[in-house]
């Protein structure tokens, strides 16, 4: 029995030899997070403007239940063709809608001006209308002028630059010939231009009539060119309205029949120049063809290239 245990203790002392050269807890910690090794955290002391970096093996030599909260990665948006296709759409689609809000703005603006001009100034609006198919109402007309009586027909005048301005807008939004430009600005630009032709229109024949002894047939002309807007200011009221809230197919219909509808008035308004300046024609052909050219064709000639630009008519 002895010698049995003295072999136990003999093994004993040989498994606590070899126990020492034992390696399975030596080396780094089977346990511990290796993708947090070796990196460095930005700690950031809000009421400093020092910046101190530690690694996270100093981090693992403290409380290891500490929390610390890395700062958050701001992930860059990844836009994809979907997502732009998307982003496009809603950017149509607010576009789309403002420009309806005020398209129905624009047309109760019409409407009220309408409606208010009718109810006002129903007599002058009967009158301009026989002056615009009677020559010898014309020049009744025309004696008015100068007089209190003849204001109403600025008022009437000014209504027509403003529809001429919506028609020219909604033109230009038709064939998307200023998609940058916001809808305020460009009713503004397009009514401003349109006043700004009528006027320099009126003004050149003014000069004509201050420079050559014709003041009387050219005040008629002048007159003869608000009377016929007053007309137009209806017609262009009803070509807005259509242009507006009509179905997309019939859309171009309209604006080509508004266009050979106001070629129609411009050349009938063309014979009754004709008509004031008769006795003018046989001394004065080469003049009048040049007055033909600069003040009549010609600026028909640059409204009609800068609207087929837009309609890619050729």
């Amino acid at each position: 029995m002895s010698f049995i245990k003295k072999i136990n203790i003999a093994g004993v002392l040989f498994l606590l030899f070899w126990s020492s050269q034992l390696i399975g807890q030596s080396g780094t910690n089977p346990f511990e997070l290796q993708h947090r090794a070796d990196k460095k955290t930005k700690i950031i002391d809000p009421n400093s403007d020092i910046i101190e970096e530690v690694t996270d093996v100093d981090i693992a030599t403290q409380n290891p239940f500490n929390v610390i909260r890395r700062p958050e990665r701001v992930k860059s948006p990844v836009v994809t063709p979907k997502l732009e296709e998307k982003l496009k759409g809603k950017s149509n689609e607010i576009t789309t809608t403002s420009d309806k809000n005020f398209r129905f703005l624009l047309t109760l603006a019409m409407l009220i001006s309408l409606t208010l001009s009718l109810s006002i100034y129903r007599a002058q609006i009967t009158k301009a209308y026989h002056a615009f198919t009677n020559e010898n109402v014309m020049r009744m007309l025309h004696r008015e002028k100068g007089t209190v009586a003849y204001i109403p027909y600025y008022v009437l005048y000014i209504l027509f630059l403003f529809n001429l301005g919506i028609y020219i807008y909604l033109l230009s939004r038709y064939y998307n010939l200023t998609p940058e430009v916001s809808n305020f600005s460009l009713l503004l630009m397009t009514a401003g231009i349109a006043a700004g032709l009528v006027f320099l229109k009126h003004l050149a024949i003014n000069i004509l009539g201050w420079v050559f002894p014709i003041q009387k047939e050219t005040s008629i002309y002048s007159m003869t060119m608000m009377i016929f807007g007053i007309v137009l200011s209806i017609i262009l009221f009803v070509a807005n309205i259509i242009i507006t809230y009509a179905p997309p197919p019939i859309i171009p219909i309209v604006i080509y029949l508004s266009f050979i509808i106001l070629g129609i008035v411009y050349f009938f308004r063309s014979i009754r120049g004709l008509s004031i300046a008769s006795k003018f024609l046989n001394r004065n052909k080469f003049h009048f063809f040049i007055y033909l050219c600069a003040v009549e064709i010609a600026p028909v000639l640059i409204l009609w290239k800068i609207a087929t630009s837009g309609s890619g008519i050729q």
